[in-house]
């Protein structure tokens, strides 16, 4: 029987033998004690990490949070290298508040596709700013003032998106029609499908009307991309037109889209922010 004493093992018989004889004395109270205390430290780390893991998801509005256990398992790493191991959650964690905050305040919804993947490569890359209030403050202080400037850049991002390989599309100004090419992608299969790309470009062109009536722009769950979308699933390609509030449009299994424009005193405005940017491809009167 163990004596809870610092020589607790001394006289405990292994194989016949006087402990002491085979191994040192240890002080088993000293070693139960400090497994004990772990214990208690891991759960009460758990805890910790638990209820960490809730702040964040919390702060980005976010049901999960991938790439959480992969800061928690580098820190566990980064032992000696505290700060770096910070570095990588604030990372994590600063990129979904950032995007939050960009759906959260409709900026997402102004910007173009084209400006949305900049600031997408921009919070992935190593000069994200960090949440503080500051700069929060500041980056939307300079997206508000700048969003007249977003809003004409969307317009000029489509106009040079046209391809002039199609007669309908006029090199220097939106017609009354226009052809959009690769509003359909396809699987490898060859099949075609509507996706995120179609819809990119139906929410960029019609963002511009919403924009010059001064309406507020849909949200993407209920925007122009998102009906066709259900139209899309219904109809596939039955050859039915899909008829929308400031265009109709017909479109095709190699990809293209036949769009005419329903209020061609709009497009007399776009055509003349063209113009601003263009100023010797349009002619004064079109």
């Amino acid at each position: 029987m163990l004596n809870r004493q610092d020589t607790a093992v001394a006289d405990l018989g292994i194989g016949g033998q006087r402990a002491g004889e085979v191994i040192p004395s240890v002080a088993i109270d000293r070693i139960i004690a400090l497994r004990e205390n772990g214990l208690k430290q891991f759960t009460h780390a758990l805890a910790l990490l638990s209820s960490a893991r809730q702040l964040f998801l919390d702060a980005c509005g976010a049901k999960s949070l991938y790439g959480y256990d992969i800061c928690v398992k580098d820190a566990l790493n980064w032992e000696s290298q505290p700060q770096k191991a910070q570095d990588a959650i604030k990372k994590t964690i600063d990129g979904k508040i950032w995007h939050r905050l960009m759906l959260d305040t409709g900026m997402y919804t102004l910007m173009s596709t084209r400006q949305r993947d900049e600031w997408d490569r921009q919070v992935a890359g190593e000069t994200m700013p960090e949440i503080t209030l500051d700069t929060v403050l500041a980056t939307f202080d300079q997206l508000h003032a700048g969003k007249n400037d977003t809003f004409e850049q969307g317009v000029i991002d489509l106009f040079k998106s046209l391809s002039w390989d199609y007669k309908t599309n006029c090199p220097c100004r939106f017609g009354k029609k226009i052809i959009v090419s690769r509003l359909m992608e396809s699987y490898s299969s060859g099949l075609n499908y509507f996706g995120t790309l179609g819809r990119s470009k139906l929410d960029d062109l019609t963002k511009v009307f919403y924009l010059l009536e001064g309406r507020n722009v849909p949200d993407h769950r209920v925007s122009e991309g998102a009906k066709f979308g259900e139209f899309f699933e219904r109809e596939r390609f039955s050859g039915a037109v899909y008829d929308g509030e400031y265009f109709s449009m017909r479109y095709y299994m190699k990809g293209t889209a036949h769009i005419t424009f329903k209020r061609p005193e709009l497009v007399s405005r776009i055509n003349a922010i063209v113009a601003r940017h263009y100023p010797s491809m349009l002619p004064p009167r079109v």
